[in-house]
């Protein structure tokens, strides 16, 4: 069973996967944080993170913001990520002649 999850044809289908179960629990969390801050829940928090230098904060009283902020960071996730792969699938027969279509001599000759 563990082997079919290594084979080159079966990644993109993982890559997929991944990107709607990011999307799905993405939008449950925005839809958690737009219900807390529809209901008027108050809470203090403070919520900084760094990135490469790239430093950012976010101060609220309301923690329906940082679930709206945590959802659009998965989703964001789950649109950003590329994974590369490369098929090394060869046939074992190969067309002898490649059939190519040939113009019509004349247009009467369409009917």
């Amino acid at each position: 069973m563990m082997d079919i999850l290594t084979q080159p044809d079966f990644i993109p289908v993982l890559v997929v996967f991944m990107k709607i179960i990011c999307f799905i629990l993405g939008y449950l969390t925005i839809r958690l944080g737009y219900k807390l801050i529809n209901s008027g829940v108050k809470g203090e928090f403070k919520f900084t993170g760094s990135y490469h230098g790239i430093k950012g904060g976010l101060i609220s009283s309301s923690p329906g913001l940082l679930f709206v902020l945590l959802g659009v960071l998965l989703i964001a996730y789950a649109i950003g990520v590329n994974k590369n792969f490369t098929s090394s699938k060869t046939y074992s027969q190969s067309p002898d002649t490649l059939y190519i279509p040939q113009p019509p001599q004349k247009i009467d000759s369409l009917h």
